[in-house]
């Protein structure tokens, strides 16, 4: 087992500069996502970690190893697809061994290991089916002990579980994190679902347009999202983002929320905002709470009333929408009851739970 290590790592398709001077240490045993919407480098990295692209700058190390010159069988990585890739005519013991019997194992050997990945993922019962016999859910089990019997330095995931439906996806997911806990091996992830990403990571990489914008725990780029992209791209639903004017009156500081609806500053944001005529405020729906949510002794926040127009019933919670500033906004309502078009509610925001980014740069404030 091995650390992944890249340096300054490129990739150009003529003037398109797909991924940029990407520098990244994945040490041994850590489940590393990386997310972002199509386009933005996440699947191009993955295969030049795998060898299946051509790297234009930059180096790639598997434990002390410098592979950029290796072909991809040398690397001892073994990559996961969305389409299974799976052979129709063989069984899937036979698909499991195949690797092993090209690369000449004994063949004692190759049914030590395919029994092993057989009992580690449940599938003794299918062993002597083909691939047209198994459900989505068991063709991408096969395609993981595939994986599994090359005893890799790495796996390598790419969108598996983009073909299954989202019953399926939910269970593959936890399939996939039991996995990673028993082999203690080192995964990459690639993914667009950000839901994938927050439930699986040990750490997560946000890519956009071939750079990173951000890297940290599931917790810390939801919590703490250093500009408005990662903000809008990370949580579901995603954060309400609301371009905001900065208004001064009697030397109090407040951030224009709506027509005649002045929020006060956060105490530890003033200063930083004395000077900015905008500003963009975000808050995730959970923080936006109708006031019937809390008890008189729980509210401490600003308050506010609003005209319902949508209520989307999801069984523990509904979901309100509203808008502030012309911009669609969701709140959550958890113990919740029926909810009619037009009717008004009083919400409460706790104003240290806001998030504040520049609205030049779209930073974080």
């Amino acid at each position: 087992m091995a650390e992944v290590n890249l340096k300054n790592l490129t990739k150009k398709y003529g003037d398109v500069v797909a991924v940029q001077d990407m520098n990244l240490k994945i040490p041994h045993n850590e489940f590393l996502v990386l997310v972002g919407p199509s386009g933005c480098g996440k699947s191009t990295t993955l295969r030049m970690i795998a060898g299946l692209e051509e790297i234009s700058g930059g180096e790639i190390y598997i434990g002390d190893e410098l592979v950029n010159n290796k072909d991809p069988k040398d690397r001892n990585i073994s990559m996961v697809f969305q389409n299974y890739a799976l052979y129709p005519h063989m069984t899937v013991e036979q698909n499991l061994g195949f690797s092993l019997k090209i690369a000449k194992v004994n063949p004692s050997e190759i049914e030590e290991k395919v029994t092993e990945a057989v009992a580690i993922l449940g599938l003794e019962d299918l062993r002597k089916r083909k691939p047209s016999q198994l459900s989505g859910g068991q063709r991408q089990r096969v395609a993981m002990g595939r994986a599994i019997v090359r005893r890799p330095d790495a796996f390598l995931f790419d969108e598996p579980l983009s073909n299954l439906d989202a019953k399926l996806r939910t269970q593959m997911r936890t399939e996939i994190k039991k996995l990673h806990q028993k082999l203690k091996t080192t995964v990459i992830y690639v993914t667009h679902d950000q839901v994938e990403a927050m439930t699986l990571a040990d750490r997560i990489i946000i890519m956009r347009e071939g750079f990173i914008e951000q890297i940290g725990s599931p917790i810390e780029v939801f919590n703490n999202p250093v500009n408005v992209f990662v903000a809008t791209f990370i949580g579901s639903p995603p954060m309400n983002v609301i371009e905001c004017e900065v208004v001064n009156e009697n030397n109090n500081l407040f951030i224009k929320i709506d027509k005649d609806m002045l929020m006060p500053c956060p105490p530890s944001k003033k200063d930083k905002l004395k000077k900015s005529p905008k500003v963009y405020v975000g808050i995730r729906a959970e923080d936006i709470v109708p006031s019937e949510n809390s008890t008189d002794a729980e509210k401490k926040g600003w308050n506010f009333e609003k005209s319902i127009d949508l209520a989307e019933p999801l069984g523990t919670e509904t979901q309100l929408f509203f808008k502030l500033n012309d911009k669609d906004v969701i709140s959550r309502m958890y113990n919740p009851r029926v909810i009619e078009v037009g009717e008004k509610i009083k919400f409460e925001v706790d104003l240290e739970k806001i998030h504040l980014f520049d609205h030049e740069t779209e930073k974080a404030i």
